[in-house]
C-alpha cells in the first residue's frame, strides 16, 4: 500500500504536492495555535509562550546535532537566514499576539492574508507566471476571506491589523524560502529560525522559561513536533511547486482552525463562517487543478 501511494504521489503535479504539503503544515500551525492560546490564558505573555516553543524545538534537534557534529546545521548562506530570522521573529509575535485576542477561527482568518500576498510577491520577486485559474483560485479565496471576515469598522481593530502584518511577514518568509534555501538542509532551516527566536524572545523574557503547570506538560512534546512540522512540510512543499501555487493550501487552516477551536475553547463560527469556508474549499481547488501544458 505504502508504494501505491508512492507511486500516486510521484505522479502529482509538483504544485498538487505542494497544496497538499502546506495543508500539512496548516494543520500543524492550527494545533500549535491551540496550544499556545491554552497557555496565554493562564496569563502567561506571548513571548515567554513563543521563547517556550524554541526552547523546546531547539532541545529536541540537539541529538541530531550532535550526533552529526553539527554538520545538519552547517549552512552556505547565512545571509538567508538572517533575513529569514528576522522576518520569523516578527510574524511569530504577531501571529501568537493576534491569536491572544482573537477567536482562534477569527485569528486564523486574517493570518490567511498571507496566501493573497504571495501571488503578486511570487511574479515580482520570483518571476512565477501563474495561469489564469490560480488566479480566479486566489480570488475565490479572497472572496471567501471577505465573507469571513465581514469587513467593517470592527475589522480594523489592533489585533487585526497586527494579525494582517505577520501575514505579510509570512508571504515574505515564503519568498525567501523559495529563492534561497535551495541547496540548504531543511534541518538547517529549522534550527536557524528557532534559534533567531530563541535569541530575541529569550531576551525579550530575561530567558525566563514560564512556570507550567505540571499537568500540562503533555503538551510539551506536541508543541515541538507541531511547530516542526510546519517548518519541514513549509520546506518541502516550496520545493516542489510554485510558491504563488502551493499557499492556496494555507486556507486549510480556516477548517481546522474552527474545528479545534470549539472542541478545545467552545468557540462556535457563525453561518457568515462556514459559507467563507466553502469559497475557500473552491479556491484551493481551483489552484490545485492545472491546465494541460501546466503540470510540471
Amino acid at each position: 500500500m505504502f508504494f501505491h501511494f508512492q507511486n500516486f504521489w510521484r505522479s502529482c503535479p509538483g504544485n498538487t504536492r505542494g497544496v497538499f504539503l502546506v495543508m500539512v503544515a496548516m494543520l500543524c500551525w492550527a494545533i500549535l495555535d491551540t496550544c499556545n492560546k491554552h497557555l496565554m490564558s493562564l496569563g502567561i505573555a506571548p513571548k515567554q509562550v513563543l521563547y517556550l516553543q524554541a526552547t523546546i524545538v531547539l532541545v529536541m534537534l540537539s541529538p541530531l546535532i550532535i550526533w552529526t557534529r553539527g554538520k545538519v546545521v552547517a549552512t552556505r548562506n547565512p545571509r538567508m537566514h538572517m533575513v529569514r530570522g528576522a522576518f520569523i521573529v516578527t510574524s511569530a509575535w504577531c501571529a501568537a499576539w493576534a491569536v491572544s485576542h482573537l477567536p482562534l477561527a477569527e485569528a486564523s482568518a486574517y493570518l490567511m492574508a498571507g496566501s493573497l500576498f504571495m501571488l503578486p510577491l511570487g511574479v515580482w520577486l520570483l518571476g512565477e507566471k501563474p495561469h489564469w485559474m490560480r488566479w480566479l483560485g486566489v480570488a475565490v479565496g479572497f472572496g471567501g476571506v471577505l465573507t469571513i471576515l465581514q469587513p467593517g469598522p470592527s475589522a480594523f481593530q489592533w489585533a487585526a491589523l497586527v494579525a494582517l502584518l505577520g501575514a505579510f511577514m509570512e508571504a515574505m518568509l515564503g519568498v525567501v524560502l523559495k529563492k534561497y534555501s535551495g541547496s540548504e538542509h531543511p534541518i538547517a532551516v529549522l534550527a536557524w529560525s528557532q534559534s533567531a527566536c530563541w535569541v530575541t524572545f529569550g531576551l525579550m523574557s530575561g530567558f525566563q522559561l514560564p512556570q507550567i503547570p505540571v499537568v500540562l506538560w503533555v503538551l510539551m512534546p506536541v508543541i515541538g513536533l507541531a511547530s516542526s512540522g510546519i517548518y519541514m512540510a513549509y520546506f518541502f512543499a516550496y520545493r516542489a511547486g510554485d510558491a504563488s501555487a502551493v499557499e492556496a493550501g494555507s486556507f486549510s487552516m480556516l477548517l481546522f482552525s474552527p474545528a479545534l477551536g470549539y472542541l478545545v475553547f467552545s468557540e462556535m463560527p457563525d453561518a457568515s463562517f462556514w459559507l467563507g469556508a466553502g469559497l475557500l474549499v473552491c479556491g484551493i481547488a481551483l489552484v490545485i487543478i492545472e491546465p494541460k501544458g501546466h503540470a510540471h
